[in-house]
């Protein structure tokens, strides 16, 4: 099994505005894919259209509880009708929707590329169609690649929860908190939404279990939130999450084809001479 080798962590906060960079122009290279290849693409559709009906309910879910949520914490702390109370009500709702907004894009993804595995799996393929060090079969069966997805899906939404509740706390703080509390939900939700969204090409590589998908975009981080960072940007678009879903799985494959480990391009450079 091939595992990157170690990379040296970016050092300066130029040289990681710059790799978030490139992770958001990976995103546009995916999008472009429907450009370039509409028909692979489309077959990516199905699978998050039914994946954005549960993303439906959830949102519908969270803009429901948002304001009973919201007066019963103010009812807490002010008299009811006062300005303060409907101030602190406004910011708990408002931090309650962006808490279930970085839960539910998460869940909405996962869910996708679960329930779309070949449609997913055949538009990363193609794109890696013309690579010839890599493998033409997946390193596991369909089934057990089916089951691992499942089992990854529930620890990465278990790391999620958290993510989403210090979002909420955030957003809890006056005048920036929701700035802020995006910027959070963004970036640590970016991050796992690159993960997920690499899986398909990593495990061509040799890199199957998601301890190993860490460690290959740990050493280009800034390169995997910018990716999902934007991603998560792209899913708060207003009826653009359908579209922008096969759009994220071939910047996924793009992503990977991007970092100076990839383990495909490592083996098609010749030794250096001795």
């Amino acid at each position: 099994m091939r595992v990157p080798s170690p990379v040296k962590p970016i050092a300066t906060a130029g040289s990681a505005v710059k790799e978030a960079g490139v992770g958001v122009r990976m995103l546009v290279r995916g999008v472009g894919t429907w450009r370039t290849a509409p028909r692979t693409m489309a077959w990516g559709l199905l699978p998050a259209m039914i994946a954005a009906l549960v993303l439906g309910v959830l949102v519908v879910a969270a803009f429901v509880a948002a304001f009973p949520a919201g007066d019963w914490v103010a009812g807490l702390a002010f008299q009811d009708g006062s300005w303060p109370h409907g101030l602190l009500r406004t910011v708990v709702a408002v931090a309650v929707i962006g808490a279930a907004a970085l839960i539910s894009i998460y869940t909405f993804t996962a869910l996708a590329l679960l329930v779309g595995q070949p449609f997913f799996e055949r538009i990363s393929r193609e794109l890696d169609a013309h690579d010839p060090t890599l493998d033409a079969e997946d390193p596991e069966p369909w089934w057990r690649a089916a089951v691992r997805g499942v089992a990854e899906w529930a620890r990465l939404l278990l790391l999620t929860i958290p993510v989403g509740v210090l979002a909420f706390a955030i957003g809890l703080i006056p005048v920036v908190g929701t700035v802020a509390a995006f910027i959070v939900s963004a970036t640590l939700g970016g991050w796992l939404l690159a993960l997920e969204l690499t899986a398909y090409p990593l495990s061509r590589r040799g890199i199957v279990s998601l301890a190993q998908r860490r460690e290959a975009l740990r050493g280009h981080r800034a390169r995997a939130i910018g990716f999902g960072a934007a991603v998560f940007a792209s899913f708060l678009i207003p009826g653009g999450v359908v579209a922008m879903m096969p759009a994220a799985a071939a910047g996924g494959t793009a992503l990977v084809r991007s970092l100076p480990a990839d383990p495909a391009r490592r083996a098609a450079t010749p030794p250096a001479p001795r």
